[in-house]
């Protein structure tokens, strides 16, 4: 897509006008599905079928996964009359809640608990743990997440002596850890490199994920991968702050190291049309604002499913107050997909003003291409 050698801002306000330019110059990423695939985890399409693999490598242990597979076989009849996607995670959870709100079965709720815990097992199953122990002992670094690092320090703008983050933003719909496992890589290589500044304030990039709530508690990935995964991990240092200078990582769906102060269970907003959860809504009162505040939008991996009519209700209504943005730029390496539901999104005047790229997320943060799309349109560098 064709764009002007120099972007035009929408006109500002007075308010805006006496901003301090690092505030103004924000981008916010926001994250899809597509930006943990290259490490190994599922898209919504396949998540089922690696969930059924996932459950014959240990029968007995998600055993609690047979409630959703007969489930979804009661279903199947279905198949008869209707062209309708049970592999699809979205698309059989919005089944399920259809069922719930209609039925009011507690069998299905139930059923609906299993799913949760479902998702959670299958990606601690499959996400590879940052961290592990050769064969001497040592501790070693997985170099899987070197990519996601470099995706990380695209949001420090210095690193010298203390940790100084952009004033940008990462909105995401996973529930994976693997932006908080790169933080703990990225404050493992960094201690490594200037030990003799271990305690200093500042020192550890740290993300802001919570926001003040207290409905929830967020387990430090250290300790959840060992309880949960059994695997090895490196410094008990925390990753998580709600400082000013913290990174802010908005989980809009929630997070498997989520639990609810009132019951203990894990929390994660399933993909469906029902999304009125209260326990998770300030996130998303928080999202627009930056989305109001955002002179850049990056959307990486992410596809707008037609189903999701809140994010683009979302969308729309911030984009409807923001007086700074200059252009969202898409990285999507499926070409025809968002062709069809990310730039049909767009005005057709203002696409002038965006752009796409049809990269994987590995060559958007490495490549020499990718590099140049970041320095040419996000204003950034790696």
């Amino acid at each position: 897509m064709a764009r002007p050698d120099k972007p035009v801002s929408l006109a500002l306000n007075k308010k805006e006008e006496t901003m301090p330019n690092d505030k103004m110059d924000k981008n916010v990423y926001i994250l899809g599905a597509g930006f943990s695939k290259e490490i190994g985890l599922p898209l919504q399409d396949d998540f089922l079928l690696l969930a059924k693999e996932v459950y014959f490598r240990h029968p007995q242990k998600y055993q609690h996964f047979n409630a959703v597979f007969d489930y979804q076989d009661k279903l199947s009849k279905m198949r008869q009359f209707l062209s309708y996607p049970l592999l699809n995670l979205e698309h059989l959870f919005n089944i399920m809640e259809m069922d719930i709100f209609y039925s009011k079965n507690q069998e299905t709720v139930r059923i609906k608990n299993d799913f949760v815990n479902l998702i959670k097992d299958v990606l601690m199953e499959l996400t590879p743990s940052p961290f592990y122990h050769d064969d001497g002992g040592s501790l070693r670094t997985l170099k899987l997440y070197e990519n996601y690092l470099l995706f990380l320090k695209l949001l420090i703008q210095n690193d010298e002596f203390q940790v100084v983050p952009h004033n940008d933003t990462i909105i995401t719909f996973n529930y994976d850890l693997v932006v908080e496992s790169a933080a703990a890589l990225y404050n493992h290589e960094r201690y490594q490199r200037r030990k003799e500044y271990r305690h200093e304030r500042g020192e550890y990039l740290r993300l802001n994920t919570m926001f003040g709530k207290e409905n929830l508690i967020c387990e430090d990935i250290c300790n959840f991968f060992y309880k949960n995964g059994a695997r090895t991990f490196c410094d008990n240092v925390t990753i998580f702050s709600q400082e000013d200078r913290a990174i802010k990582l908005l989980k809009l769906h929630g997070s498997i190291n989520w639990k609810t102060t009132r019951d203990n269970e894990t929390f994660i907003v399933p993909p469906t049309w029902n999304k009125s959860d209260p326990e998770v809504r300030k996130l998303w009162d928080i999202a627009y604002q930056e989305l109001i505040t955002a002179k850049r939008i990056v959307v990486i991996g992410y596809s707008f499913p037609e189903t999701d009519i809140y994010v683009k209700s979302l969308l729309a209504l911030a984009l409807n107050e923001n007086r700074i943005l200059q252009g969202i730029y898409f990285v999507n390496p499926d070409k025809e997909r968002a062709q069809n539901t990310c730039l049909a999104l767009l005005d057709s005047h203002f696409q002038k003003y965006c752009s796409y790229k049809p990269l994987k997320f590995s060559e958007l943060v490495k490549s020499d291409e990718g590099k140049k799309f970041i320095s040419e349109n996000l204003g950034r560098s790696i």
